[in-house]
């Protein structure tokens, strides 16, 4: 009987013209040799492989030990190691390298291996075994990765395809490899090049809708993955690195979360990880939502970390804020800042961030409950303003626009904030630094109407001075050049103001200024506040004070005034002077700034405890306003006291009640003098005060 593959070939053949009879000849010939065939001759044949015989003398951990640093450190003696491949460069999201490690599971080192050739899938699939003959290879680092390689002077280079043979040599074993799994927290260097996974997985909110890559162009991409606890309470991040070349670059980003299976690497001091196929992510279940995420650190507290130089928050401590934007730069005020308070109405706290993108509002509207992870980032003051960002040197500059997906996390939470009402005295109290706040009962200086927000024309930064009558303190309004609103005339009537406040008060736009009032004429106001007692008890150096008396007619308040105190004959003040936010003195009334057994001593309790207050018979007292300006002083800057017209040693000085307006120059005839100091340019000499019989606090 015919081969029935002959049978089909010869009715086809009718159909074929002649100028192919040659051809279909060669095919029948062909065909006719095969029937004559068994049937089981077809059987694939068997291939066998013989395992080489190849003593490995080191691990991989030892052989990673063996890098001095100063660049490539090439291995000059017979050094044999062996590994497990576990990348995979079929889809083209790795090139030109391997990565290996010691144990098919749970193993305890991995290295990547350099080579100058593609396609290495084929010949180093995973699982596979491989031997590495190091002498005459290097070992390296490379963008920061330590790896194997070809020295090329001090640097590291691809082993060379031609040689690869004399390196790497394949064993027969394929092992299945089981990837290792680890948590966010047990990310390390000591796990890098290993195939790691992740569980609670999934990318950024601000991934969602984009592709592994770019689609019009073969740029690497990094694309952010959150990672999450059990309970969806966010651990940290991790970079997700994708080659423009990868076959998958155009798919899109799955959107729920899950495993993901990966190779562990880095990029300098950056952690990332590669994928071989878009199969490594499991992404299959619900996501986490953010608006679930819990703080675990309040923003009062994270102020309270700054003690007056830069704060690194580092990596140990997992730090997540929560605040609500209220921030926006929408008509251009406000750029590259980020502002967020810890609540929506009467807020404890603030702070601004520094960060690189155009249209913040778009992103981060005013309302919206966002939060940050400060791990990595700094603070510090910047301009007078505790602000978070980038290190650069002693001052903090932008978060990169590329980065920012990992410190700031938006939730879909929105709210209306409201604004703090305050008086004009009290923008200077600290703790509304970076809140919104409204301010009332404010209007233009005089000497400012009929002025624009900056200037009529031009792009130059501006700013504008309000005032309350019958106030000292005056208020700043900062306006960025490029504001749509900034050559605008401002307002020349009187009301409130909302805005963010800092060193100045920043508005988000022009309806934040609300001068719905006629503009007032304000009386000149000049506050008369006096020091007019000082301290230094023989008896008890700890019961020392300083007096404060407002002379004048109206409340002044001492918000942004401090006390100076100069030691020795200094003409620098001594350091961290007595700030007097807060305090508030009525005409006629005192204050009271003391040491720390004023209370006990005298039975009434002074408006501020410090232990500042430790003149002692030689040094000078300055009262300074909020600008700066000095007020009235006791005592001459740059002269020591003893044995001069103002010394008090164990003694104190009394104004004379007849004086009633302050001087920023000493008079000692306007002083009863007393001391314990043989000294007759003093009105009391060898004259000492005991507390508390021989002073009278809050009385003229």
């Amino acid at each position: 009987m015919a081969h029935p593959i002959i049978l089909i070939f010869m009715s086809e053949f009718k159909i074929l013209n002649m100028k192919k009879f040659k051809i279909l000849k060669i095919y029948l010939c062909l065909l006719l040799f095969s029937a004559c065939v068994k049937d089981t001759d077809f059987a694939s044949p068997q291939i066998t492989c013989n395992e080489p015989e190849i003593t490995v003398t080191n691990t991989l951990q030892q052989v990673k030990e063996m890098y001095k640093y100063g660049g490539a450190t090439v291995i000059e003696t017979d050094v044999i190691i062996e590994g497990y491949v576990v990348s995979n460069d079929e889809m083209g999201n790795i090139y030109k390298t391997i990565s290996i490690q010691d144990k098919p599971e749970n193993p305890t080192a991995a290295i990547k291996i350099a080579i100058d050739q593609s396609d290495l899938y084929t010949k180093y699939n995973v699982g596979r075994k491989i031997f590495i003959k190091l002498k005459g290879l290097a070992i390296g680092y490379s963008y920061g990765s330590l790896q194997i390689g070809k020295a090329v002077g001090t640097e590291m280079d691809r082993i060379p395809s031609t040689e690869i043979n004399n390196y790497i040599v394949r064993s027969c074993e394929v092992a299945k490899i089981t990837p290792k799994i680890v948590n966010f927290n047990e990310l390390n260097d000591s796990l890098l090049e290993m195939l790691i996974s992740i569980e609670n997985v999934q990318f950024n909110d601000i991934e969602l809708g984009k592709t592994y890559g770019n689609l019009n162009n073969t740029q690497t991409v990094d694309r952010l993955l959150n990672i999450f606890s059990n309970n969806c309470d966010l651990s940290g991040n991790v970079i997700l690195r994708n080659s423009g070349y990868a076959d998958f670059k155009n798919e899109l980003l799955p959107e729920g979360k899950g495993t993901i299976t990966a190779i562990f690497s880095n990029y300098y001091d950056n952690f990332q990880l590669y994928i071989r196929d878009p199969k490594d992510l499991n992404f299959t279940e619900p996501r986490c939502d953010y608006s679930n995420l819990l703080p675990t650190i309040s923003l009062v507290d994270v102020r309270k970390m700054y003690e007056g130089n830069m704060v690194e928050f580092g990596v140990d401590t997992n730090y997540i804020v929560e605040g609500f934007v209220i921030s926006s730069d929408e008509h251009q005020n406000f750029e590259h800042k980020l502002v967020i308070q810890d609540a929506i109405e009467n807020p404890t706290a603030g702070i601004q961030l520094l960060i690189d993108k155009e249209a913040i509002f778009e992103t981060y509207p005013i309302g919206s409950k966002v939060l940050i992870n400060l791990n990595k980032l700094y603070m510090t003051e910047d301009d007078g303003v505790l602000t978070i960002g980038f290190p650069k040197k002693t001052a903090i500059t932008e978060v990169t626009s590329e980065k920012i997906p990992e410190f700031i996390y938006k939730t879909d939470q929105f709210y209306s904030i409201i604004p703090k009402e305050i008086s004009i005295s009290e923008t200077s109290n600290k703790n509304l630094e970076s809140t919104l706040v409204k301010v009332v009962d404010v209007q233009l200086t005089e000497n400012e109407l009929s002025k624009s927000y900056t200037f009529f024309s031009g792009e130059n930064d501006g700013i504008r001075t309000l005032e309350t009558c019958n106030e000292a303190l005056k208020l700043s309004v900062f306006t960025n050049g490029k504001a749509t609103f900034a050559n605008d005339l401002f307002p020349k009537g009187h009301g409130s103001i909302t805005g963010v406040l800092s060193s100045n008060l920043e508005i988000r736009k022009i309806d934040d200024v609300a001068f719905t009032d006629p503009f007032e004429v304000c009386k000149v106001f000049v506050p008369k506040i006096m020091i007019t007692e000082i301290a230094d008890p023989k008896n008890n150096v700890s019961a020392r004070f300083v007096e404060l008396y407002n002379a004048g007619e109206s409340s002044v308040s001492l918000n942004g005034w401090k006390l100076n105190k100069y030691l020795n004959g200094s003409t620098s003040v001594s350091s961290n002077p007595v700030g007097l936010d807060g305090i508030h003195i009525s005409a006629g009334g005192f204050a009271i700034i003391a040491n720390t057994d004023f209370e006990t001593v005298f039975n009434m309790a002074p408006n501020i405890v410090s232990t500042y207050i430790s003149g002692n018979g030689d040094d000078v007292y300055e009262l300074v306003d909020n600008t700066g300006k000095t007020i009235d002083i006791f005592g001459i800057i740059g002269q020591d006291g003893n044995a001069t017209n103002w010394e008090y040693l164990d003694g104190g000085a009394v104004r004379n009640t007849w004086i009633n307006n302050p001087s920023n120059l000493f008079n000692n005839s306007e002083w009863i003098i007393y001391s314990s100091a043989t000294n007759n340019l003093i009105s009391n000499p060898n004259s000492p005060k005991n507390a508390p019989l021989d002073y009278n606090p809050n009385y003229r």
